[in-house]
């Protein structure tokens, strides 16, 4: 059903998605420091279980991104579609970059571990995704009509369809999607390793050894930004 105020809502965060988040993460992230200084049980498997599912988000970023064409919402400031993409990803979950997008939230937020973190950030993820995944739907349904409709009969929104994964294939534009997501990788890298090295320094839990192994990560994800700004300048996708 059509909502001006959800749909303007939803059109106003999208062009503000790579800005909006950045006090919500400000915040989260503080709200976790101060909740790492109490060990809880699990939290060493909630650090892992976080990771492996933020890299999982990021490769279905990945694959998405490398597999759709120029002139698509996702790689414009305003919604747009000059095509209906029901292939590769698109053929699994309707949104499967939001999708992904959950999954690197989920995991940051097993890193952190701390209730109000999850509140904040689950809040924040679910109501602004939901908000454009709904404008976008809106706009699609709007231009394609009939084959919007057999498409969204078949595919959910959010849930993938596990099936339909063996036809996520090439060719994919691997040097665009890289330039793009090196710095949404960093960020979420840098915020796991730095909550790491926080968590283990505050438990007085952090030998040499693993200092310098944070450390060391963390110059190499600061050195991938810097040489991937200088790769874009030199060779723009």
């Amino acid at each position: 059903m059509s909502s001006p105020t959800l749909d303007s809502a939803g059109k106003l965060i999208f062009r503000l998605r790579s800005i909006a988040p950045v006090l919500v993460i400000g915040l989260v992230v503080w709200l976790s420091w101060r909740g790492h200084t109490t060990p809880l049980p699990g939290d060493a498997a909630l650090n892992w279980v976080g990771l492996g599912l933020a890299v999982l988000g990021q490769v279905i970023r990945l694959v998405t991104i490398a597999s759709v064409p120029p002139n698509t919402s996702l790689q414009s400031r305003r919604m747009q579609a000059t095509t209906l993409n029901t292939t590769g990803p698109y053929a699994v979950v309707r949104h499967p970059l939001y999708f992904g997008n959950y999954l690197i939230t989920f995991g940051m937020l097993c890193i952190a571990h701390t209730p109000w973190a999850w509140g904040l950030g689950l809040a924040y993820v679910f109501g602004s995704q939901w908000l454009i995944a709904r404008t976008e739907d809106g706009l699609l349904r709007q231009k394609f009509g009939a084959e919007w409709e057999q498409w969204s009969s078949e595919v959910h929104a959010f849930i993938p369809r596990l099936s339909k994964l063996s036809g996520v294939r090439g060719p994919f534009e691997w040097k665009r999607t890289i330039q793009r997501e090196v710095n949404p990788f960093v960020g979420w890298a840098s915020g796991a390793t730095l909550l790491y090295l926080w968590e283990s320094w505050v438990r007085e839990q952090l030998p040499t050894q693993l200092w310098w192994t944070l450390v060391t990560v963390q110059a190499a994800l600061l050195v991938l930004l810097v040489a991937n700004k200088v790769w874009k300048k030199v060779s723009p996708a």
